[in-house]
């Protein structure tokens, strides 16, 4: 592993880009990034809420910022934002998100509903 990839890849969770959403620019089980031009501080605990397509409800979780970008990241395509760690989640969010990215990633691989 190169030094560049040491403090790059702690992800724990896989990441799904959400191209059909202005905001999100991705979002996993443990959190998202949120496309804004105005981040809130490192540390901030931020409601977050999104509609998955296909759900009933909308999506909760209590996260806390944890990176800001203040400009776009021409390396990775990232836009201006924040990553948020979601820190509570019920259980049935929790679920419904599972859903939601199990439908994205067979999208993503071919499988059924592409």
């Amino acid at each position: 592993m190169s030094s560049e990839d040491t403090g790059r890849n702690k992800r724990t969770f896989e990441r799904v880009r959400i191209a059909t959403s202005k905001n999100i620019w991705n979002l996993s089980m443990g959190g998202a990034y949120v496309a804004t031009k105005n981040p809130r501080h490192v540390g901030s605990l931020v409601h977050f809420e999104y509609k998955l397509g296909g759900e009933e409800k909308t999506f909760k979780a209590l996260s806390k910022v944890v990176r800001v970008l203040h400009r776009p990241n021409p390396k990775s395509g990232e836009p201006a934002g924040m990553a948020l760690q979601f820190i509570k989640v019920s259980d049935e969010d929790k679920l419904a998100l599972t859903r939601f990215l199990s439908s994205k990633k067979q999208k993503e691989d071919g499988g059924p509903g592409k």
